[in-house]
């Protein structure tokens, strides 16, 4: 009965994903060409949100930042940053953001496989303008077998020579209300990007 019922949940989410998201075919792997492409050039807000910052990680070719709610709460909210890959500049924004949000979804459906325990909804997927960037979004949650829920929601944004991906998780509120959180989230880091730099003066008085 489990097998049938996540056959029957793979089907699902493949028609969702045709009727919403536009996917390109054998989209390639994330290998910006640009040798110049910085991914220290972006700020880190203290607080994103009303979440306090809660670790970064570094790589070459991509830029993490964790933030969460103080305990107890269990609302947490990843920011992450990598280039566009090379080629993908002759892609329409709307049809890279369509491949690359194609890429995430399959990874979390690889992830669901390989957790039998685990049953995934998805409760919405669009692409959508948000505020002159394409942007996918996404909302689901997961079930285990003692009825123990988790929501999740995804908002993936085309930013000219990267992608900005916010994602949240909750044990206590729905994702509706983790996707609100992202747009909110992603307005406040990306104004924090426009913010200027502040000049200090070292010369001894």
């Amino acid at each position: 009965m489990r097998i049938l019922f996540f056959t029957f949940l793979l089907f699902a989410l493949g028609l969702s994903g045709c009727q919403n998201i536009t996917q390109t075919s054998s989209p390639p792997r994330l290998l910006a060409e640009d040798p110049d492409w910085d991914v220290h050039r972006f700020r880190t807000p203290k607080t994103l949100a009303g979440l306090e910052a809660d670790g970064e990680i570094t790589a070459p070719r991509r830029r993490q930042w964790r933030y969460r709610l103080p305990a107890p709460a269990g609302e947490r909210v990843t920011v992450t940053v990598v280039p566009m890959p090379g080629g993908w500049e002759r892609m329409s924004p709307r049809r890279a953001v369509s491949g690359r949000y194609g890429q995430l979804r399959q990874r979390r459906l690889d992830h669901l496989m390989q957790r039998p325990d685990l049953s995934l909804t998805v409760d919405e997927e669009r692409l959508f303008d948000l505020e002159g960037h394409a942007t996918a979004s996404s909302r689901w949650h997961w079930l285990d077998n003692n009825g123990n829920r988790r929501d999740q929601a995804l908002l993936l944004m085309h930013m000219g020579d990267h992608f900005l991906l916010f994602e949240g998780y909750s044990r206590d509120q729905n994702s509706r209300w983790l996707l609100l959180l992202l747009k909110r989230a992603q307005a406040e880091f990306r104004a924090a990007q426009t913010k200027p730099h502040r000049h200090v003066n070292t010369r001894s008085q």
